[in-house]
């Protein structure tokens, strides 16, 4: 009888208990996590950071020397008051002149660093191979919302967020709308890069992007403004997509 009785006390505390649990499952995916992170060009330096560039992998952290046999030559090239330069060196190792050409290179202008040379294989005859590459020069300001993370937050939860039906996102399920604030801090280009799987869900977080009001634009310190791309991911920021948005830090909102 004593058994009897402890075992419908743990069946009527397993009942009890399992409206609670259900309850806290279904009420985690009412409202989605969401960021809005700064996309970052491939390669990118600061004007701080570029005084300790002194070789190609400073600037790009996917070379290897060990590619190379010799080389024929290292050219930089860059805009200088509208005007395309060239320098050109004998190894990865950056001369004066090619650093002298990237510290005075226009603000906002793409660097391009191409290299021509012999690769190290067992090949008994080689010809001469390139490759290249683009980097860019980072603002000092980046571009930000009108009022800061806080206000960023409340609007994409007012216009969005809130208005998400609860198990949409569920799982790894992640939606990503890309968009770009140009030089006068407007939204442009807002497009769908990952979706939701619900239309009327995208069209609601495109629309919300789409809708924002006027950013301060990114800005270098002698005040020339840039335009900077960004994003909005909603859901599981451990989804495989999210590694193909290049995005390093988290800069504005985000949900507690």
């Amino acid at each position: 009888m004593k058994n009897l009785t402890q075992k419908l006390c743990t069946l009527f505390f397993i009942v009890l208990a399992s409206p609670i649990f259900i309850a806290s499952q279904v009420s985690t995916t009412e409202v989605p996590h969401f960021e809005v992170n700064k996309i970052y060009p491939p390669f990118s330096t600061t004007k701080e950071k570029l005084k300790d560039v002194h070789s190609i992998v400073d600037l790009n952290r996917f070379y290897k020397s060990s590619w190379i046999r010799s080389f024929v030559s290292v050219e930089v090239a860059a805009t200088v008051k509208g005007q395309k330069k060239k320098v050109i060196g004998k190894n990865d190792q950056f001369t004066k002149a090619q650093k002298e050409l990237m510290k005075k290179a226009d603000l906002g202008t793409d660097l391009e660093v191409t290299v021509w040379y012999m690769p190290e294989n067992t090949l008994s005859h080689n010809e001469v191979k390139d490759f290249n590459f683009v980097f860019t020069i980072e603002p000092e300001q980046e571009a930000s919302f009108v009022g800061g993370e806080k206000s960023l937050n409340q609007y994409l939860s007012k216009q969005a967020i809130e208005k998400i039906p609860s198990g949409t996102f569920i799982n790894y399920d992640l939606a990503a709308i890309k968009f770009t604030i140009n030089e006068a801090g407007e939204i442009n280009e807002a497009q769908i890069f990952e979706s939701s799987k619900d239309e009327k869900v995208d069209a609601l977080l495109l629309e919300a992007i789409c809708n924002m009001p006027r950013w301060h634009p990114a800005t270098y310190q002698k005040g020339h403004k840039v335009e900077q791309q960004f994003v909005l991911t909603v859901g599981n920021m451990e989804n495989c997509m999210v590694n193909t948005l290049n995005i390093r830090k988290t800069i504005e909102a985000r949900n507690e």
